[in-house]
């Protein structure tokens, strides 16, 4: 985002997904800027919800989206698709809907897990999409519903190996891991951009 000083517009900006490890960076760094933040949880808005996120936004006159929600649980999915549907790919559906009837700048938070993982080489924006997962798949649904509806006004951006102090993650992991036992084994074949 822009240095602070540089701007001469407020922007209101809805952060969803705000307890989760991305949003929660997001809430710690947002002191730095000059931006009215809104942090939301499932209780503040269902993102699932077109009238609900459109309410939201008109009330808080929202200019920018940042879509952090998301269904994380990789290998739950794969037995809750009905969930990782739901929020991956129809609210994404709804965020896009409302984005665009509002004239709303959306910016979505992604992943790696469209990809098949097979290539050994980082991968960039123009690859081949080829998810082998229930999450994978969700999480690429989303993309395309946000092409479809409103792609000049959207980012999607593409995560992986996200760590920070909030959350679960591998770092935090191999940490504990590494006080509870002696030798430890990861696997060291996979490749994340």
């Amino acid at each position: 985002m822009p240095n602070s000083n540089s701007l001469t517009t407020t922007y209101n900006i809805l952060v969803t997904g705000s307890m989760g490890q991305l949003g929660s960076e997001i809430k710690e760094l947002s002191s730095n800027y000059n931006y009215n933040f809104f942090f939301t949880t499932r209780d503040d808005i269902d993102i699932t919800s077109k009238d609900s996120i459109k309410e939201f936004c008109q009330t808080n006159s929202i200019n920018v989206i940042i879509n952090c929600a998301a269904y994380t649980a990789v290998d739950k999915a794969e037995s809750d698709m009905e969930n990782a549907d739901l929020v991956n790919r129809k609210a994404v559906k709804k965020l896009s809907i409302v984005a665009k009837e509002l004239n709303i700048k959306l910016i979505h938070i992604s992943t790696d897990y469209v990809f098949d993982g097979k290539n050994f080489k980082p991968y960039v924006e123009e690859f081949q999409t080829n998810p082998q997962s229930v999450y994978g798949k969700t999480k690429l649904d989303g993309e395309n519903e946000i092409r479809d509806i409103n792609p000049l006004n959207s980012i999607i951006i593409r995560t992986s190996w996200v760590y920070s102090y909030y959350g679960n993650n591998f770092v935090k992991t191999m940490l504990r891991l590494g006080k509870e036992k002696e030798e430890l084994g990861v696997i060291f074949d996979q490749v994340g951009t």
